[in-house]
């Protein structure tokens, strides 16, 4: 895949500041992929700041928001971003072009329970080298690359530390569990075999063993202070009104969209947070 730079300072536009790639039919699915990849089922149960901002604007997330995502900046024109999502059959944009949604809306319950399901196939292998780590994306393909061959997956995530860096372990959600569980059962128990990574050793485990020892950690750390909140890099201009599709209100009622709260949106990672 190949993507050139237009030359000269960063064009400035009312989406903000971009250097504009060329988009090629290849490089337009890939940006739909990608949205589509963040509004999906896998993808929202774990994506706080996104589901969030969608319940408060009845579904609709700014484009300007979505474009700001560690793995949509290289996508620009923005407005190249609004053309690729037109032709999803997951979405819609609003008629605007600033704001993107579901077509079908996100159940919550129905993904409680897919959760569940996605941590049965989930695994955690911790201890990767992550000191010297920046390019994480570049580190995210290379670990999607390595993982693929012990089965389809549908999801990678870096895990992060308080200062949002690589913190060394890596959550992989395997697309059948049955893979999932050969996985745990060849690198897990006492005649587990040894995974490594470019040399380095890597431990093993399920998705609830990595749960409990998160939480047994946060109850060892935990001090009582609170956190600040952080500022919303997003904007928010121009949300559309409630559609009648998700609205009890008259046709001709225009109820006000609540501005998303202050919230920062992780860094994500997927079979591309």
């Amino acid at each position: 895949m190949s993507s050139t730079k237009e030359s000269g300072p960063e064009t400035h536009s009312r989406r903000g500041s971009y250097v504009a790639i060329e988009f090629t039919p290849e490089i337009s699915q890939q940006c739909l992929k990608q949205v589509e990849f963040y509004f999906s089922d896998f993808n929202l149960p774990y994506d706080k700041f996104l589901r969030m901002t969608a319940e408060k604007n009845d579904g609709w997330v700014p484009i300007t928001t979505i474009a700001t995502f560690n793995r949509m900046k290289r996508f620009r024109p923005v407005d190249k971003v609004v053309e690729s999502l037109r032709s999803s059959k997951k979405l819609e944009v609003s008629e605007d072009g600033e704001n993107v949604r579901r077509i079908e809306p996100f159940d919550l319950e129905g993904a409680k329970r897919a959760k569940m399901e996605q941590n049965k196939r989930t695994v955690a292998v911790m201890n990767f080298a992550h000191e010297n780590v920046t390019d994480k994306i570049e580190l995210q393909d290379k670990l999607e690359e390595f993982f693929c061959k012990f089965g389809q997956i549908n999801q990678l995530r870096l895990r992060k530390d308080h200062t949002k860096k690589f913190n060394g372990t890596v959550l992989i959600e395997f697309k059948d569990l049955k893979e999932a569980e050969e996985f745990l059962k060849t690198y897990t128990g006492e005649s587990a075999e040894t995974l490594s990574f470019e040399t380095r050793k890597l431990d093993v485990f399920t998705k609830k063993q990595f749960d409990l020892q998160r939480e047994a950690t946060r109850s060892k750390n935990f001090s009582g202070s609170g956190q600040k909140a952080r500022s919303f890099t997003g904007h928010r201009k121009n949300m559309p009104k409630a559609s009648r599709r998700r609205s009890s209100s008259k046709k001709d009622s225009k109820p006000e969209i609540e501005a998303p709260k202050a919230e920062e949106k992780p860094e994500e990672i997927n079979k591309d947070e």
